[in-house]
């Protein structure tokens, strides 16, 4: 019985291999003018190079019967071709268009393999003077070709002749354009008030063309981040070192912790702040208990810590 059950599988399957190698594509895509046995047979084996027909234009596409392409190649070999039940078949054939994008492509890639010392990360090219966009089979390697290029590094002006292997035929361009070494610098991503102390969110990087970069400019995020705003910052606006400062944590009139560190003690008092400081600044403070103006260095949220060697702790009256 296990017998039976393995010839009648086997035969099933070698019922099923002429079907399936006879398969007909219902939809065939070529890049190149002729359509072949393999094209529309997956398992033409050595006769998958045999042409058929001609291929529509580049970029187009057509229909064939499928009754033909199966006539067509049982006659020229093929003998399992069948039409795999279709009425018809859909063939494309497939074409590159060549804009404004891969031309500029092209000139960038030419532009690094002539200067080498470029990094590709940073170079920006963009060329003008195309006309209209070209087709090109998309069989080709190589459709484009630049056979001259002229390049100022410093202004960025470029200036390219081109060979474009196209369908109807080779096209020469000529074009120019610009190739900039671009830059990060940091921006405001939103309005920052005066006084804001910026955080990460708050920044962007927006890249510029190197030669414009200047020394004041902000490259570097940390330089920003955790400062505070010296002024109102615009959306899109390039930063500058000076447009923040260390973020105020003492402002003027404010009341704050007075703190002495003495003899293994620490002693504290209240305080009023007589000038705005930032974390390390050395401001005067008025220690409201003895009326006296006191110096201390500001080390964080409203507090001062003093130096008992410049003061007089006998006359400052501090609590505990």
């Amino acid at each position: 019985m296990f017998a039976k059950l393995l010839l009648a599988a086997a035969l099933a399957l070698a019922s099923a291999l002429p079907a399936a190698a006879g398969a007909l594509r219902s939809e065939v895509a070529v890049t190149g003018p002729i359509v072949t046995i393999g094209d529309f047979y997956p398992h033409a084996g050595a006769l998958a190079a045999t042409p058929l027909f001609r291929a529509p234009d580049p970029g187009t596409r057509g229909t064939v019967r499928a009754s033909l392409v199966a006539e067509r190649a049982r006659t020229a070999g093929f003998a399992l071709a069948g039409t795999d039940g279709l009425f018809e078949v859909v063939v494309e054939r497939l074409a590159l268009t060549i804009g404004e994008a891969e031309v500029a492509e092209a000139v960038r890639n030419e532009l690094l393999a002539r200067e080498p010392e470029l990094d590709a990360d940073t170079l920006e090219v963009a060329v003008s003077g195309l006309r209209a966009p070209l087709l090109a089979d998309a069989g080709r390697i190589e459709p484009i070709t630049v056979s001259e290029l002229a390049w100022d590094r410093h202004s960025g002006r470029l200036a390219a002749t081109l060979r474009v292997r196209a369908v109807d035929g080779p096209v020469t361009l000529r074009l120019t354009g610009l190739a900039r070494e671009m830059v990060e610098v940091y921006v405001a991503a939103r309005p920052i008030d005066r006084g804001t102390v910026i955080t990460a969110a708050d920044i962007e990087p927006q890249r510029v063309a190197r030669n414009r970069l200047t020394a004041r400019q902000i490259t570097d995020p940390s330089q920003v981040v955790g400062q505070a705003a010296r002024q109102a910052l615009q959306v899109g606006r390039p930063l500058r070192a000076a447009d923040v400062e260390p973020p105020l944590l003492v402002r003027r009139g404010a009341k704050v912790t007075l703190v002495y560190h003495t003899g293994g003690m620490t002693l504290t008092t209240i305080g009023q702040a007589m000038a705005n400081g930032a974390a390390g600044d050395l401001i005067d403070v008025l220690n409201l208990q003895s009326r006296r103006t006191v110096t201390g260095i500001v080390r964080s949220r409203d507090q001062i810590e003093v130096s008992v060697a410049r003061q007089h702790l006998a006359q400052l009256q501090e609590t505990n």
